[in-house]
């Protein structure tokens, strides 16, 4: 796994403890924050599984997991997490946008059908009162 400087963000090697670039003695050194990202978006991967059934949910869970699973391919430990994360979000992410566009197509079709039953349910004869 790859270290890094605390202090410059230059790559250490194995066992180096004092910062060829910089001089600053790094003591232990800092992970690599890709790992991190890597991580996060599979965890976004994995909760989108269940989010897309809301959509607004659904698609920043999408959106968010693919941002950081992309981040996340960097990593050199955690790549397969990110590659994971990133096909959960994308796959997700698509049911997420159908499954919006079917809902909001059903609530346009009963909001005319409810308007259409009103304007039948008063429709008068005007030639009555005339």
């Amino acid at each position: 796994m790859a270290k890094f400087c605390g202090n410059c963000g230059k790559e250490l090697k194995e066992g180096q403890s004092i910062c060829l670039n910089c001089g600053v003695q790094t003591g232990e050194p800092v992970k690599n924050r890709t790992d991190q990202f890597a991580l996060v978006g599979f965890i976004l991967g994995l909760v989108s599984i269940v989010t897309w059934l809301i959509p607004l949910f659904g698609l920043g869970t999408g959106i968010c997991g693919i941002v950081f699973s992309v981040k996340g391919l960097k990593s050199i430990v955690n790549k397969t997490k990110a590659q994971v994360g990133l096909i959960l979000s994308i796959i997700f992410l698509a049911i997420t946008v159908v499954w919006s566009s079917c809902v909001t197509c059903i609530n346009i079709s009963n909001f005319y059908d409810t308007v259409n039953d009103t304007y039948d349910r008063y429709d008068y004869d005007y030639d009555y009162y005339y």
